[in-house]
């Protein structure tokens, strides 16, 4: 593969893989879910989450992929 970046991205799906096949094996039996999303209009990140910490979560991570973004537009031109 010529891009290092898609050869990260498989590792990651592959070790997401391996990590739910283990909490499967070895599940507690307890089960504890939540999440959140990110959804942008524009420049603007809206955040939403089954509850509050987890939308919290989501609005920050949509700062920084915001921010990342800026950035890396700002160094190519």
């Amino acid at each position: 593969m010529e891009n290092p970046l898609a050869l990260i991205g498989m590792l990651l799906i592959f070790l997401g893989i391996v990590f739910i096949i283990i909490s499967a094996i070895h599940g507690t039996g307890e089960i504890k879910s939540g999440g959140g999303a990110v959804i942008f209009i524009g420049p603007i990140p809206i955040a939403i989450g089954t509850d509050k910490k987890w939308a919290l979560t989501a609005l920050i991570t949509g700062i920084i992929i915001y921010l990342l973004f800026i950035f890396s537009r700002n160094r190519i031109y």
